[in-house]
């Protein structure tokens, strides 16, 4: 038993030891205390045999095949920070009740990362064979004089679960073979049918988990029957292998032969793995497999040892990666943001380092925080997008939000403490609003921070002397910011109600000219049924509030369109109470 832990436990740990080696080299370690190093270390060691024992035991995937590979390679990095073997915690047992022993060893792949690793490991080798890597459950089957007398779970890889009982409702598993030889080992996935299954749109789509659950049942299921066998090994089957690939045919496996080719160029490689990540298929894949034609007897595959063939899986649709910080951004309107600084990663052709995960209560309900791992792929129009928190670290931060109640649709109207993010949000709007360009957030930030701008109109008494001043400001770029403050003197008054903020005006009947129309707008509007109670309500708080009031002044007083007192309409406000 001893011996079966040590095996076992070489399995899981020697397909990563080069991915580890190279993570050594390209990344520093942790910059944690040596005992904090440890004991995450730990809590990450218990996370990994927890997903390894729920797959091997259960056929349950939480997490995806390239999340976890990449989650092992950060394990194992860890462990050469701390000068340490693999954990020995770590293996993984198939509990005595129904298993069996695998007559020939199920070896794993050694999986290479990209066409060079592939060119390096092909030279000298050619030809070799490329099938799909089929992402399903991995099984044994044993046929003696014709008929078949086990069907086994990959399990550890030396020995798994009985499974012979459901073989008899699949119908892809012959129960006996005519003109089989007397003795057979094969082994093969077990995959669910799928129609025009894309990989590269739709991922594995749970294939796997389904395949492993139906097998996993005490009862049989008539999904049974969506139920596939591909058989990718025939240890101690014919030496050619297109022989082999023919012979597996007659016996009622056809899928070996319509899916492998044989590759004498390794050119062929990337364009048979992109045809099966991006065309349908009737299965689901996760890579792409390379092998020999010639292999080792069965007597000598060792688990966790295999270097007649490797596996390259598709492009990655899910980056792991770190979380290095979390901080808040404050929006114009008081909205409160939360965005994620990541270790650097890349995603198709992108270099990705921050990604917003959206509110406050979003941040809350994910409970992740820095030194977390999580995963990132790409949303619609290529954003980079978190996709799930895969592992968290033990020793949590106390990390405080703003103040939701601080931050509304009227705060900040003015530079003051904690407003700085709010104000230049609003600056920014307020540019854009009236059609400034090349006057960017930057150089709102700048005006900022000399006290220049302290208020939404301050901007309007600037000379091109003061703005010329500004620390790395020289002259040509400081008459060109002057002249887009000229230029939004003379902008449209629907363009300045836009930039302020005032909310719902697209919805009044009439196009509001002036200033001093509003409280007349609003009133119409609440007889026509134009807005509803809250935004009728909302818009009312938001012109009669005494800071927007005297902002309306300011720009009466600086002559702009809208404003000024002389272009109003000699109307007497009505108020919302009459």
């Amino acid at each position: 038993m001893l011996n079966l832990l040590i095996l076992v436990l070489f399995i899981v740990f020697s397909t990563s030891i080069v991915a580890a080696e190279t993570l050594k080299t390209e990344k520093d370690c942790p910059a944690w205390p040596q005992d904090k190093l440890q004991r995450e270390t730990k809590s990450l060691i218990q996370q990994m045999a927890r997903w390894d024992q729920l797959y091997r035991q259960k056929g349950i995937s939480e997490i995806d095949d390239e999340v976890y590979d990449q989650l092992m390679a950060e394990l194992i990095h860890w462990q050469f920070c701390l000068k340490q073997a693999p954990h020995s915690d770590f293996p993984v047992v198939v509990f005595p009740d129904n298993k069996r022993v695998h007559p020939v060893a199920h070896t794993g792949l050694n999986k290479l990362k990209d066409e060079r690793e592939i060119n390096r490991w092909l030279h000298g080798r050619l030809p070799v064979w490329l099938q799909p890597k089929i992402d399903g459950v991995a099984v044994t089957l044993v046929y003696q004089q014709g008929k078949l007398v086990s069907l086994i779970s990959r399990g550890n890889g030396a020995e798994g679960v009985n499974w012979t009982a459901k073989s008899q409702h699949i119908s892809d598993i012959p129960q006996e073979i005519e003109n089989a030889p007397p003795y057979m080992v094969l082994q093969g996935e077990l995959f669910l049918h799928k129609d025009g299954h894309i990989q590269q749109s739709s991922g594995s789509d749970g294939a796997r988990n389904r395949v492993a659950g139906l097998m996993m049942r005490k009862e049989h299921s008539p999904e049974l029957k969506q139920v596939g066998v591909f058989i990718w090994s025939w240890p101690d089957g014919p030496v050619d292998m297109e022989s082999k690939l023919r012979k597996l045919a007659d016996m009622g496996f056809p899928l070996a032969q319509r899916y492998s080719h044989k590759i004498e160029r390794p050119e062929q490689v990337q364009k048979l793995r992109m045809h099966y990540f991006a065309q349908p298929m009737l299965f689901a894949t996760d890579g792409i497999v390379l092998k020999q034609e010639i292999e080792p007897k069965g007597n000598q595959w060792r688990s966790g040892s295999n270097s007649w063939a490797v596996a390259w899986k598709h492009p990655l649709r899910h980056q792991v990666t770190q979380v290095r910080e979390v901080s808040f951004t404050i929006g114009r309107t008081g909205k409160i943001s939360v965005v994620l600084g990541l270790d650097k990663v890349k995603l198709d052709d992108r270099q990705v380092s921050r990604v917003n995960i959206g509110s406050v209560r979003r941040w809350q309900q994910l409970d992740v925080l820095p030194g977390d791992r999580v995963t990132l792929t790409l949303a619609g129009h290529g954003i980079p997008k978190l996709a799930q928190v895969v592992w968290r670290i033990k020793e949590r931060q106390n990390i405080q939000p703003p103040d939701k109640q601080r931050y509304h649709v009227l705060s900040c109207l003015t530079l003051t403490a904690g407003c700085e993010q709010q104000f230049n949000a609003r600056l920014k709007w307020l540019g854009e609003s009236l059609q400034m360009t090349g006057v960017s957030s930057g150089s709102w930030a700048m005006l900022t921070e000399q006290k220049l701008v302290t208020d939404l109109t301050d901007w309007l008494a600037l000379s091109v002397q003061q703005i010329t001043a500004l620390p790395g400001i020289g002259d040509k770029r400081a008459q060109a910011i002057y002249s887009q403050f000229i230029k939004a003197k003379n902008q449209p008054f629907s363009y300045w109600m836009k930039g302020i903020g005032v909310p719902y005006m697209d919805k009044l009947s009439d196009d509001v000219e002036h200033w001093q129309q509003l409280e007349q707008k609003l009133a119409e509007a609440q007889l026509k049924q134009q807005l509803t109670s809250r935004q009728l309500k909302k818009l009312s708080d938001f012109v009669n509030d005494t800071q927007i009031k005297a902002i309306a002044e300011k720009l009466s007083v600086t002559g702009i369109k809208g404003f000024d007192r002389g272009n109003g309409a000699e109307l007497d406000p009505v108020g919302m109470d009459q």
